[in-house]
């Protein structure tokens, strides 16, 4: 069978595993994010209704009937801020980082949405395996995120971070939640940017709120 068949059989079959999946892809909720922002347009206010999708189809440089099947799916979809987020939480319930979840959050004001999240580490010698763990299990959860931020902090001593990065949500789709103790450090890491990890030698004394979520992505 296609290797690229297969994940994407496995990916639904995560997905309905939660209550509330989002049922909606990246592509369709940039498209259906885009579509909403661009209604706002001052030339876009100017056509009448029955051109403002043609015009809009155009610009993004996709068919009439693939932008309307987003606006459709989008809004079926809901309040997908909320159900990533739940989506998310759910997730790391069902994983050693269960208990240590902390901040869990998704922006998904604009095209490119943005998953947050934040754990408290007891083993520093775990932090990638964990920070793999997060990023994997938020990305299913979540398919609409462009980026998922990642960050953890000590559980002993709370005020001190220990790691942080970020990944695209395509990356963290190539990460095997079940094979992060095997491949964390030797393949799973390169996937993230943006990395500093105190157990490997970086000073993160000065770093302070929530990271960047700035990939330099579209």
């Amino acid at each position: 069978m296609n290797v690229r068949l297969v994940t994407c059989v496995l990916s639904l079959t995560a997905l309905r595993a939660f209550a509330e999946p989002v049922e909606l892809t990246l592509e369709e909720f940039k498209l259906y994010t885009n579509y909403k922002k661009a209604l706002n347009d001052s030339r876009v206010e100017k056509l009448k209704p029955e051109a403002r999708l043609l015009a809009i189809a155009k610009d993004a440089k996709v068919k009439p009937k693939e932008l309307q099947k987003a606006i459709e799916r989008g809004e079926a979809a809901g309040d997908v801020k909320a159900r990533c987020e739940a989506n998310i939480t759910e997730a790391l319930a069902k994983t050693d980082l269960a208990g240590r979840v902390g901040r869990v959050e998704v922006d998904a004001e604009d095209a490119h949405a943005v998953a947050y999240v934040q754990w408290f580490n007891e083993k520093p010698e775990l932090l990638v395996i964990e920070a793999s763990t997060a990023a994997a299990r938020a990305g299913v959860a979540c398919p609409i995120a462009s980026t998922i931020t990642v960050w953890a902090h000590d559980k002993a001593n709370p005020k001190t971070r220990l790691f942080q990065a970020l990944i695209s949500g395509q990356a963290s789709a190539k990460i095997n939640a079940d094979k992060v103790k095997d491949y964390a450090e030797t393949r799973y890491l390169r996937l993230f940017e943006k990395v500093k990890n105190a157990s490997a030698g970086d000073d993160l004394s000065a770093e302070s709120g929530t990271p960047t979520a700035h990939t330099g992505a579209p």
